[in-house]
């Protein structure tokens, strides 16, 4: 997060106090729900001691669409509510030792559904449910 400048002659932490609101900061360790969000991020900024913002990455925040859905979880009865999903797709890249490319194929997806207002997104956290992509 060291405040580079972004050609505009802003610094990175004011265009983050500036809009806050399109920005994810991510501690650079596996395992969710360490995120910080939106109107949080400029405080935990100030609150980390000179060079520890090393330890984060700053990604703007992408904003997936919003549909209705009907949500089984655990067994219970079905919800309707607002969700987002995210869908990731995952690939397989082989280089011989010159990096010349041997493999590189698509190699199957994952689609997490998460109710619209969760910023978290872990299924294993319980914050997301598994999905399937409908295409039609």
């Amino acid at each position: 997060l060291a405040g580079s400048g972004l050609g505009s002659g802003s610094t990175l932490r004011e265009v983050v106090e500036a809009n806050p609101q399109g920005f994810v900061m991510k501690p650079q360790r596996e395992g969710g729900g360490n995120n910080t969000y939106g109107d949080d991020i400029p405080p935990k900024l100030k609150s980390l001691p000179p060079g520890e913002e090393d330890a984060y990455i700053l990604m703007q925040r992408i904003l997936p669409p919003v549909h209705a859905s009907r949500t089984l979880v655990r067994g219970e009865k079905g919800e309707s509510f607002n969700v987002v999903s995210e869908l990731g797709i995952f690939t397989s890249v082989f280089t011989d030792a010159d990096g010349a490319e041997i493999v590189n194929v698509a190699a199957g997806h994952l689609l997490r559904t998460k109710p619209e207002s969760a910023d978290e997104g872990g299924v294993a956290a319980g914050f997301a449910v598994l999905d399937s992509p409908l295409l039609y």
